[in-house]
């Protein structure tokens, strides 16, 4: 197997036409492998013992519908792609499919210019899955990072609203993270620097100039207990759902005892 290659299991009584089709698919794209199966049964018992990245499946068929093995399917493998390719189609057969889960919804056809369509359809709804699932692996390593890092990271909105804090943060500051979000940053700054913390964040988001080095700032920061801490903070910028948001890195500079 290459990591390109899209492994397709194609269910249809119509063995003819199975073959037919899985010969199209693999010359239309060359990263397609095909297997086919008579029926729902056999389907999922080959699913159950082999990867597959999609499932093409007929509708009418004897013993089960699609819709039926599609929510077998479903209850086993929630997020694989499922591509419903039926002859009959119809407003509530498609809309039943949506409801049990469906991928993607296709009427046969024959001809090169259909295979063509029903290859592009597969192969979108694999790369679409595959960047989930590379999206989900990234999230859940960076998440690892972020919660065992010994440095502070504080993230805040335009308005300096403390929209995530590590654990770290608890070490540095004596705050819990749920003690720090959805309230101010300047929680953590002695009472002389916060007008001016406001007042840069302020004229940064009208204007887009930097006052200062973004990397490595020293800087004072103040305890729970109210005494004053020395820190280094990185700071970086990013949007999430059109807003920014600012992302900083803070390092302790005192010595643990």
């Amino acid at each position: 197997m290459t990591e390109d290659e899209i492994r397709v299991l194609h269910v249809d009584d119509d063995s003819e036409l199975a073959e037919l089709v899985a010969t199209f698919l693999e010359r239309t794209d060359d990263r397609f492998s095909v297997h086919v199966e008579p029926s729902p049964t056999a389907g999922f018992d080959y699913l159950m013992g082999n990867p597959v990245d999609c499932v093409i499946s007929d509708h009418n068929m004897p013993g089960a519908t699609g819709i039926e093995f599609l929510e077998r399917v479903r209850d086993q493998y929630p997020d694989l792609p499922f591509v419903l390719y039926t002859g009959k189609g119809s407003e509530e057969v498609a809309s039943d499919a949506i409801s049990a889960g469906v991928t993607d919804y296709l009427q046969k056809d024959s001809g090169p210019d259909h295979y063509a369509v029903l290859a592009n359809r597969v192969s979108n709804v694999v790369d679409q899955a595959r960047s989930r699932r590379a999206a989900k692996r990234t999230k859940i390593q960076l998440s690892a990072i972020v919660e065992n890092i010994t440095d502070a990271i504080v993230i805040i909105d335009a308005t300096s609203t403390v929209r995530f804090a590590n654990p770290a943060v608890e070490r540095v500051f004596g705050y819990s993270p749920s003690e720090l979000v959805d309230g101010p940053l300047t929680k953590l700054m002695p009472d002389r620097f916060r007008e001016a913390h406001d007042a840069a964040l302020d004229r940064y988001l009208r204007t887009g100039e930097r006052t200062m080095d973004w990397q490595a700032v020293e800087l004072t920061g103040q305890h729970r207990d109210g005494r004053e801490i020395p820190i280094s903070v990185s700071f970086s910028e990013f949007e999430q759902k059109g807003e920014p948001r600012f992302i900083g890195v803070i390092t302790d500079g005192e010595t643990d005892t």
